[in-house]
């Protein structure tokens, strides 16, 4: 696959050695000694969604204007009105009625019965009145500049055409999309990145789909402004298209003369008619080549987005198999702890039989002492019943003995003990 530059690179390599087309010839080139550039962007909202690519945007944007020779003053997430004033001020104050001034802005944008805000990053929008008191008004910006009669004033706002804030503001309907701006300075170019009704997108790489068209082609040689937006315009609609969305730049001009960005250049040679011919064959082939390569990137992109899902997918798939097999090794650990219980148990009841068995069998033997014992008190008892009658029968004896004759003893009693 032939890379993207490197086609971009053989395209205005072709079209550098083609003369100018209409619209640039017969036009005055302005005479310039200074270009100077103001460009903002702002992405870190405290109050508002974020910007994924408005930093990027603005930074790309320094670089590349400092490569076409302007003086570029250069801010990321200006944070309040008074520093965007301030910003302004430095601006308009290197400004002559011989130079470009060009102001460029990527960042929220809001519009208020037809008048166009600029937001700064710490911005506090409860009411409708905080929109006036703590927004930049781009009119504001344009009042300055009409005061300095610079010979070219550029805008290019590449603001996010949707209401950003996710808490409503008093008094406010929100509008979607920047108002065509009507007040500007005479030979004004004004480029805003959609038409009114449409999203700006923040595209699939770096750059914001706008800004990155204006990068790529900011940079060709004897190319009119007009003819440059004419091709960013072209090029960012093909974009939105391959994201199935829609969004048409909005270009308004007041300005009658010829600029280029890169240089007019109007007193290069013109090419002959057989290497003009080649030359255009090669650029159509190129175009081809390049419509190929666009149509396979998108659909790369595509598959990259479906193996992305994919992954996903399997990555969820994958944690729900270890979730799976973490629960049942906490589950086998349980069980082999019930079974732990069980022996426990079964060893407890079998000492617990053992021991009702000892205690039955005690129970046994003290009822059989028990029953002994009674025995034993009956034996205690009738010897002593025995007992007493011996001892009636010997005192019978001894008083017998003193007083009468003696008669005759009665046979001796055997006492049988009784167990």
């Amino acid at each position: 696959m032939i890379p993207r530059a490197w086609l971009l690179f053989l395209l205005l390599g072709v079209c550098s050695l083609m003369p100018a087309r209409a619209g640039g010839e017969g036009s005055r080139v302005i005479d310039v000694q200074s270009k100077v550039a103001l460009v903002v962007g702002n992405a870190q909202y405290a109050s508002a969604l974020p910007l994924k690519n408005a930093g990027n945007d603005a930074t790309d944007m320094c670089a590349a204007l400092r490569k076409l020779g302007f003086e570029v003053i250069c801010k990321l997430d200006i944070a309040t009105k008074r520093d965007f004033k301030d910003a302004i001020y430095e601006f308009t104050g290197k400004i002559t009625p011989r130079s470009v001034a060009l102001f460029y802005f990527a960042g929220h944008g809001m519009q208020v019965e037809g008048v166009n805000y600029l937001v700064p990053v710490k911005a506090e929008l409860r009411t409708k009145g905080d929109i006036e008191d703590e927004g930049m008004q781009v009119n504001y910006l344009m009042s300055e500049l009409i005061a300095r009669h610079a010979a070219l004033n550029i805008f290019f706002l590449d603001a996010c055409r949707d209401n950003p804030f996710a808490n409503p503001i008093r008094g406010y309907v929100p509008m979607t999309g920047l108002a065509t701006q009507l007040f500007a300075p005479s030979n004004s170019i004004i480029a805003m990145s959609t038409g009114a009704g449409q999203l700006s997108l923040d595209g699939d790489g770096r750059n914001g789909t706008f800004t990155k068209n204006l990068l790529e082609h900011i940079g060709a040689p004897r190319r009119s402004i007009e003819e440059t937006l004419k091709a960013v315009s072209s090029g960012t609609r093909a974009d939105a298209a391959r994201f199935k969305r829609q969004q048409e730049p909005q270009v308004t001009t007041s300005f009658a003369d010829r600029f280029c960005l890169a240089g007019c250049a109007d007193a290069a040679p013109a090419p002959d008619d057989g290497l003009l011919k080649a030359k255009t064959a090669e650029l159509a082939r190129l175009q081809a080549t390049l419509a190929e390569t666009r149509a396979k990137q998108a659909e790369l992109d595509s598959q990259q987005a479906l193996l992305l899902k994919k992954r996903a997918e399997l990555d969820a798939l994958r944690q729900g198999m270890e979730n799976v097999q973490s629960k049942q090794e906490a589950l086998q650990r349980r069980q082999a702890e019930v079974a732990l219980r069980e022996r426990e148990l079964d060893k407890l009841n079998a000492d617990i039989k053992t021991s009702t068995d000892k205690f039955n069998e005690l129970e046994t033997v003290r009822l059989g002492l028990l029953k002994k014992q009674e025995e034993v008190e009956q034996m205690r008892r009738s010897l002593a019943q025995q007992q007493a009658a011996n001892d009636a029968s010997q005192d019978a004896i001894a008083t017998r003995s003193v007083a009468p004759p003696e008669k005759k003893k009665p046979p001796p009693v055997t006492v049988v003990p009784s167990f």
